[in-house]
């Protein structure tokens, strides 16, 4: 190493040190809570350091569906050297600021020289989102430290003619993937540049580094690989246009990003990147420009999904080619320049942290000049309503319906703590109508969090304000002053009994049950329903509830356009039921909960069960048939179709297990150890199962006469 090369690292390491001290200051003081993403990474992270004090490598790999397990990992293991989780997200965090800042440095100086490595080491560290996100336990920041150091060993690979360097390269890639999924986006661009430029001496080259990257990440994307695509698209589409973004292709969904910048990069930064963009065609920098812009304009054109996470990843590019303004800049001017420079990096990170100087709106754009995030130290309370919960709970294992979604006051952040103190509760978001398995509700006045979801906070408030029979049964047992200035309240399932006899309430719920039926089924042929019940019945609790129709056509009537499935031959037992029988009484059926529904009977059609798939918009391509005593099922999709032979059996944990053979994706057939590779990638039982308030059986399936026949329900 040169002197200049270690002049170079001390600029680097020293700028590098000055931010992790801050953010280390910032992080012991803050005590909000950890909002949204930040709670479940948490959670996972957690939940991570278990898996590895019990050597559990397959819940390590099967945790989460979309985000891989190596931040989180990370995380996990500081713990086990005895860190804080909040401390040892932290320095999972700084670790990774230090990386891509090293990655920077080595990429500007690959493409340049030490001194633009040096600048673009500086512009990228103090980037007031890269700051903001130090902060905080996201993976794109990781992912932005991957994503540099896949570009500089990239170029160290001479056109990928390198082999030591070209394998080198496939670690790093592997373990981006493993970071985040969407890695790839930001490296594909410039590999298929410098494979061009190397010719054919690189391709056996790229093939290894793609098959190392592959045997890394294997493990954890193969069971996903079919699952994927799906969870991209409602990622990028659904759940953005729920959210309110603008359409793709308008022109405030093409310019968010630009108008954004300033607030994402900084003044300076972006004032020397929009000029770097030119030194950089004038230098013929074509793998720097194309490295940014391809996956920009898929970002900023081609989905809805906006977020300055997405393009944080792109910065180590930008800073790179913004350092390289300065090169083109006179000597005397080039020193004033990176003084002014570094003075206002210094000023961006006080701005953040401490909020000095003041954050300020930028004129003529409307946003912040940075993501301000001065530390906190008010109490949410959180501690004090779980402790609430335990007293209450006495050790039954309940489910809690936090409704609000606020961001420091949502399911995310509790479900995180309880999982973090090992308490025995479940949190769900807030209840439809009625609170079906809900043993606790937590509300909250004042914001209530995004208005896409704060509708439904609303009208649950709403519902327990006009209805005195559910608010009855849910009376309020803490309030708790929050510091937005509104009331977190604690709600308990207590239902007294009501003055009546016990043969009235029981007349009242089967005449309510047979109305409330209407929701869910039409064109009933034969409905007998049968209510066993003794004097608990006037405290909402039933023994048995039998129910039987010839026919029904069932859907979620209330929705429009909803799927229908005809069925017959339906006998349907619901054990331990719990109603509101105050409710009941006012001609309304509120069902509270159930000791288990158990289908006795039932039979489907496969011509009625084919024409429901086909109105659902995931399977509107499947086909189902009987194939001997199983289903024979083939899902049309983008890409290689899927076909398997298909049985349902009963299972403990969910309505039924789904059993496949003689799989083939298109013409391919999968091997029985990749089954379920495949299969679970369209297998709703687990999903369906976690989204029920109550166990629901299933008796013995069994294909037969061009129908699926549900009979004797195991016990």
């Amino acid at each position: 190493m040169t002197a200049t090369e270690r002049r170079d690292w001390l600029i680097v390491g020293g700028a590098f040190l000055v931010i992790a001290v801050v953010s280390s200051v910032w992080m012991a003081v803050d005590r909000r809570p950890p909002e949204w993403d930040n709670a479940n990474h948490l959670e996972r992270a957690v939940q991570c350091s278990r898996d590895l004090r019990t050597g559990d490598v397959r819940g390590i790999l099967e945790r989460s569906s979309f985000y891989p397990p190596l931040v989180l990992c990370l995380a996990g293991a500081g713990m086990l050297l005895g860190l804080s989780d909040a401390a040892a997200a932290g320095a999972v965090m700084v670790g990774f600021l230090g990386l891509g800042i090293a990655a920077v440095y080595l990429l500007g100086r690959a493409l340049a020289d030490g001194t633009v490595g040096v600048a673009a080491a500086l512009l990228f560290g103090s980037a007031p989102f890269v700051v903001f996100s130090t902060l905080r336990f996201q993976l794109d920041l990781p992912l932005a430290a991957m994503v540099a150091l896949a570009l500089a060993v990239l170029l160290a690979t001479d056109g990928l003619t390198r082999r030591p360097m070209a394998l080198a390269f496939g670690v790093v890639c592997g373990l981006g993937m493993l970071t985040k999924p969407t890695f790839a986006l930001y490296v594909l661009v410039p590999v298929i540049m410098v494979l061009a430029r190397g010719g054919r001496r690189g391709v056996a080259n790229v093939l290894l580094a793609t098959l190392v990257a592959t045997v890394i990440s294997l493990p954890w994307f193969g069971p996903r690989l079919f699952g994927l695509q799906a969870q991209f698209g409602a990622r990028a589409f659904r759940q953005a246009a729920e959210a309110g973004y603008p359409e793709t292709l308008s022109l405030a969904g093409v310019t968010f990003y630009p108008r954004m910048l300033l607030q994402q990069f900084g003044v300076g930064a972006s004032l020397l990147f929009a000029l770097g963009l030119v030194v950089a065609a004038w230098r013929r920098q074509w793998l720097m420009l194309g490295t940014l812009l391809g996956p920009f304009f898929v970002l900023s054109v081609l989905i809805q999904n906006k977020n300055l996470r997405f393009t944080l990843p792109l910065l180590g590019v930008m800073a790179v080619i913004a350092a390289l303004t300065l090169t083109t800049l006179p000597r005397g001017v080039r020193r004033g320049a990176v003084i002014a420079l570094v003075l206002l990096g210094a000023v961006q990170v006080a701005a953040i942290v401490s909020g000095i100087p003041p954050n300020v709106r930028l004129p003529w754009l409307g946003v912040w000049w940075v993501p301000g995030s001065t530390p906190m130290r008010a109490d949410w309370q959180h501690a004090k309503i779980l402790a609430l919960l335990e007293q209450d709970r006495r050790g039954a294992p309940a489910t809690v319906s936090v409704v609000p979604n606020d961001n420091f006051f949502a399911v995310s952040n509790f479900r995180y703590y309880a999982v973090r103190d090992r308490l025995d509760l479940r949190f769900v978001r807030a209840w439809g109508d009625p609170p079906l398995g809900i043993d606790y509700m937590i509300l909250k006045t004042g914001s209530l969090g995004p208005q896409w979801t704060a509708d439904k906070a609303i009208r649950v408030s709403e519902r327990l304000a006009r209805d005195p029979a559910l608010a009855r049964v849910f009376p309020v047992i803490g309030e708790f002053p929050l510091p937005d200035g509104s009331t977190a309240t604690v709600r308990v399932r207590r239902v007294p009994p009501v003055d009546a006899a016990p043969a009235a309430v029981a007349a009242a719920v089967e005449a309510a049950l047979r109305r409330r039926l209407g929701d869910v089924v039409r064109d009933v042929e034969r409905l007998q329903i049968d209510v066993a019940y003794d004097d608990a019945i006037r405290a909402g609790r039933i023994g048995r509830v039998e129910i039987r129709m010839a026919a029904a056509t069932f859907g979620e009537f209330a929705r429009s356009r909803t799927p229908t499935l005809r069925v017959r031959d339906i006998q349907v037992v619901i054990e331990d039921f719990l109603v509101n029988p105050w409710s009941a009484l006012e001609g309304r059926l509120d069902p509270l909960d159930a000791g288990r529904v158990r289908f006795e009977s039932a039979t489907l059609a496969l011509a009625d069960l084919q024409a429901y798939l086909a109105a659902l918009p995931r399977l509107r391509g499947a086909v189902v048939a009987a194939d001997g005593d199983a289903l024979l099922v083939t899902v049309r999709q983008a890409g290689p179709d899927v076909s398997a032979r298909v049985r349902l059996q009963p299972a403990a944990d969910r309505p039924f297990a789904l059993e496949a053979d003689h799989v083939r994706v298109g013409l391919v057939p999968v091997p029985d150890v990749l089954v379920n590779w495949v299969i679970r990638n369209y297998d709703p039982s687990a999903r369906i199962a976690a989204r029920l308030p109550f166990p629901i059986e299933l008796g013995r399936i069994s294909v037969s006469g061009e129908a699926l026949r549900i009979s004797a329900a195991q016990r």
